[in-house]
């Protein structure tokens, strides 16, 4: 089961995404982007990377759409699709969110410039480990543990993202399970008394058993 570091380092954002972010966003065009938007990181084949200033956005998966990663501003996405596209996926706002926009050649003129690849360089290494930890994730023994590994996760993610969207979804968007499955499980330690939930909704965690 996963511990809560685990969680903890899986949503931290990087520290080198903030100087990357400082340097790309200076002849950005900066948009207010509402919530449950979609942002493609391809659209017709020209490649764009993401700059999040404010807010929070779920990283998904084109083939299946399929959640890889939660990230919270002042971070960036995409950035990994620099010389080609090593990922074909989207971005979806959680919550209102500034978000400025690059093309990939504007991309690479700023590191350029700036002699920014080694903290590109540090970053993606950040990037990495986070998506090594969330697989190791995906791939516990049972669906129990799993789920409890999603609770934990839930439970480290602001009010604002917590309080809008039911424990069954975000674990249903994160993971392969089929709904009735999650459904059972969270029905099961809520009426043990193991989770709080009201409509739904995550509200604590008391204890989660080792055995289901």
């Amino acid at each position: 089961m996963a511990t809560e570091t685990s969680q903890s380092r899986i949503l931290r954002t990087s520290d080198f995404a903030h100087l990357l972010v400082d340097y790309l966003k200076q002849d950005a065009e900066v948009k207010h982007i509402l919530p449950r938007r979609r942002l493609g990181m391809q659209i017709r084949g020209e490649r764009f990377c993401y700059l999040i200033l404010t807010g929070r956005v779920t990283v998904h998966r084109q083939s299946d759409d399929l959640v890889m990663s939660t990230i919270t501003g002042p971070s960036l996405v995409g950035i990994g699709n620099l010389w080609q596209m090593q990922m074909d996926g989207y971005i979806k706002t959680l919550v209102p969110c500034d978000i400025a926009i690059l093309n990939m050649d504007a991309v690479q003129a700023t590191v350029n410039t700036h002699q920014l690849w080694e903290p590109l360089a540090k970053h993606m290494m950040v990037v990495a480990g986070k998506l090594f930890h969330s697989s190791e994730q995906l791939s516990a023994p049972s669906a129990y543990d799993i789920v409890c590994a999603q609770l934990n996760e839930l439970l480290s993610e602001s009010p604002a993202v917590r309080e809008n969207i039911t424990a069954e979804r975000y674990i249903r968007d994160k993971t392969h399970l089929s709904r009735s499955g999650i459904m059972r499980i969270l029905a099961s330690l809520k009426e043990g008394g193991y989770i709080e939930m009201n409509r739904g909704v995550l509200m604590n965690i008391v204890k989660l058993p080792e055995k289901f």
